[in-house]
């Protein structure tokens, strides 16, 4: 079980159970009294995304670490704008 209270207002990577890696601000944690399913979930803004969060349920996080602002401008693609 991972405590996603303590990554509220962090920057972290998160290794989802899709295999994916997001790297991002945590900008809103919802413990499971306030989720409609009961699930603790949190949801980051990812590096470079503007307008939109990408949420995550507990369940669905395989491994999540606190980064520091130099360690994520190095591991962070940056977004392409046409």
């Amino acid at each position: 079980m991972i405590d996603l209270y303590k990554y509220r207002k962090k920057r972290v990577r998160i290794l989802g159970t899709s295999g994916k890696v997001f790297v991002g601000f945590v900008d809103v944690y919802t413990q499971p009294l306030d989720d409609p399913d009961g699930l603790a979930n949190i949801a980051i803004v990812p590096d470079g995304a503007v307008g939109y969060v990408v949420g995550f349920y507990e369940k669905d996080i395989v491994s999540i670490e606190v980064l520091e602002t130099a360690e994520v401008a190095e591991t962070t693609p940056q977004l392409q704008l046409a």
